[in-house]
């Protein structure tokens, strides 16, 4: 079983073509998808913090990165550049 909590954190480290922008407590991603003889594009998604940020230092300091995200919505389309993707998630 996977226990491996999705956080900006995890979601920055699986490509290094995803753009990830946090407004409020939603975040909003833009990922560039490459399907082997199907259409390639930026599918969009928007997650929220189901975590609270922990300001300070130490062990029990938490940035919002560090915060664990639930899946709201993911795109069923690919869009042509990242700025549609992300208006998208802006809408859903």
């Amino acid at each position: 079983m996977n226990t491996t909590k999705t956080t900006m954190e995890t979601l920055a480290e699986t490509t290094a073509q995803r753009i990830i922008l946090q407004h409020g407590n939603r975040i909003l991603v833009a990922t560039y998808r490459y399907m082997s003889g199907k259409d390639n594009g930026w599918q969009a998604e928007t997650y929220r913090l189901v975590e609270t940020p922990i300001p300070g230092w130490g062990e029990d300091a938490r940035s919002a990165s560090q915060c664990a995200l639930e899946l709201l919505a993911a795109s069923d389309e690919y869009f042509a550049d990242n700025g549609s993707a992300i208006a998208w998630a802006i809408t859903h």
